[in-house]
């Protein structure tokens, strides 16, 4: 029930957040989605279907920027289902070329709460490539009181200012009351806005695997994203496409077993 209440307010807060920042000049993105996790435990395969919804949204704070993000995903697999909710807020500040700044945020379900803090930037490395790096530390007393620690890249080419691909690399380390656990994911994506609209279509990959305990997924991703404010690129160097706390700990497989906690 705790989760519960917590997963309305922060949605709530989220919706509060974005609705006020509208007011302002905003750039942004609502999505859809659809993803399908081949799952290997080491003593059998499963698959999940994840349903997603999320949403961000960046705007001027004063002399800095900030931008907050949040989405809900519906993890159904052969031992029931399980609903995570996220949000993270983003604070910084651009130089030449780029941004610095911090962000915490939460990943909750009805059994599980992941918190996260840490710092990210962004540098433009050429014109029409974005790099993105996050570093965080998280914490979860449901998960046998777990630390974690982790890093995420992405590596962003715009082909136009409306065709995006990217790949990606995490790591975590999970310090638990029952011992060390090392997971890590790579990725890639694609997204294609279409010409004199606001709709675009998403595409991806993960792989993830936690070696100490001898589990990996393969997750394939399609999805539909309305932006506004601009374009894909626009997006991205106005800081509305930064990392989230759920991508950051253990990507699409962490989420997966934060899920699989939840039923």
């Amino acid at each position: 029930m705790r989760n519960q209440l917590f997963a309305t307010a922060a949605v709530a807060a989220f919706f509060a957040l974005t609705g006020a920042a509208a007011q302002a000049q905003t750039v942004g993105s609502v999505g859809a989605g659809y993803s399908r996790a081949e799952v290997d435990t080491g003593l059998g395969d499963g698959d999940l279907d994840v349903f997603s919804a999320d949403g961000s949204v960046a705007f001027d704070a004063g002399s800095l920027r900030g931008a907050v993000d949040g989405s809900v995903a519906n993890f159904d697999g052969d031992g029931g289902d399980a609903t995570n909710w996220s949000v993270t807020g983003h604070l910084n500040t651009g130089f030449n070329g780029g941004l610095a700044g911090g962000f915490v945020g939460v990943t909750t379900n009805d059994e599980v709460t992941v918190w996260g803090v840490g710092g990210e930037a962004q540098f433009n490395v050429a014109p029409q490539t974005t790099l993105y790096g996050q570093i965080g530390y998280g914490q979860s007393d449901d998960l046998a009181d777990a630390d974690l620690w982790a890093g995420r890249a992405e590596l962003r080419y715009f082909i136009s200012d409306n065709f995006k691909v990217q790949g990606s690399a995490g790591y975590t380390n999970i310090d638990t009351n029952f011992g060390d656990l090392d997971t890590w994911n790579i990725g890639a994506d694609a997204e294609y806005q279409f010409a004199s609209t606001p709709w675009s279509v998403t595409a991806g990959y993960e792989h993830g695997e936690i070696d100490d305990a001898n589990l990996e997924s393969d997750t394939f991703k399609v999805g539909v994203r309305y932006s506004f404010g601009g374009t894909l690129r626009d997006r991205d160097q106005a800081g509305a496409s930064l990392g989230s706390v759920n991508n950051l700990f253990g990507g699409a497989l962490g989420q997966s077993v934060i899920a699989a906690f939840g039923q």
